[in-house]
């Protein structure tokens, strides 16, 4: 005698389609909003668009030694919204090259500690819980010692993030309105950091004669008198950042 086979029991629907309700339940709360965005090392600009949105900028100027900056990541991580950047790198780029044969000879490991400094500054970015960006200039050299950037942008990318009548705050008559100039940056992130849409806008050129030939070059390398300026903040780069990771 043939017996019949018993047919499988099929499983719920259920156990594909979890209950929405339940999901909704267990998720996690909403959280205040972080009080404060931070910027380390910058010329004052980076943290203008977080101030627009209400919250307090916290500063660790140029001329400021780290521990300021330790001071004020030990104080307020995880209530930071955004932590950023922009470390002097002028042992490992090439605006800088022409001084480092004299400063090997006082330091064979110049650029070993330059490097390390960048390590220590992102180490301190990551300490505040909050998304971070980094910037370094464009240099094969701080890849090479160090490591591949999250990102390579430049300003002029971000450009139509800012108004159409949007001229920079402090040097409107070097740098080009809309940040419409090109400089190979670095960008390295973390803590959820994520990179924003591009929208571009074309980037002007100065004609500068160098050893008897035209060359073509960012209007910010024309006068040495502007070398300063090499290190402005990305803003439409900045604005775009804000507008992708501000809360209200």
């Amino acid at each position: 005698m043939v017996q019949s086979k018993k047919p499988k029991k099929q499983p719920p629907l259920t156990w594909w389609f979890p209950d929405e309700g339940a999901l909704r339940v267990a998720g996690p709360q909403r959280q205040p909003r972080p009080q404060y965005a931070l910027s380390m090392l910058d010329d004052g600009t980076a943290l203008a668009p977080w101030a627009r949105r209400g919250y307090e900028t916290l500063h660790a100027p140029l001329s400021t030694e780290s521990a300021r900056a330790t001071e004020l990541v030990e104080r307020h991580a995880g209530n930071i919204g955004i932590a950023l950047a922009f470390p002097a790198c002028v042992d490992l780029c090439a605006s800088g090259a022409r001084w480092w044969k004299r400063k090997r000879a006082a330091n064979p490991r110049f650029q070993e500690d330059a490097i390390n400094q960048l390590r220590k500054t992102e180490a301190l970015l990551q300490a505040t819980k909050a998304p971070y960006a980094m910037f370094c200039p464009g240099s094969a050299l701080i890849k090479k010692m160090w490591k591949t950037p999250s990102a390579v942008i430049s300003p002029h990318e971000y450009g139509e993030w800012l108004p159409e009548d949007h001229r920079h705050p402090v040097y409107p008559d070097v740098v080009p309105a809309r940040d419409a100039y090109h400089k190979r940056t670095y960008v390295f992130s973390g803590n959820g950091f994520v990179l924003p849409r591009r929208k571009p806008v074309t980037p002007q050129w100065s004609q500068v004669l160098r050893r008897g030939r035209l060359r073509r070059v960012s209007p910010l390398l024309v006068r040495r008198k502007h070398r300063h300026v090499r290190r402005l903040s990305p803003l439409g780069f900045l604005e775009a950042v804000a507008h992708l990771h501000a809360t209200s």
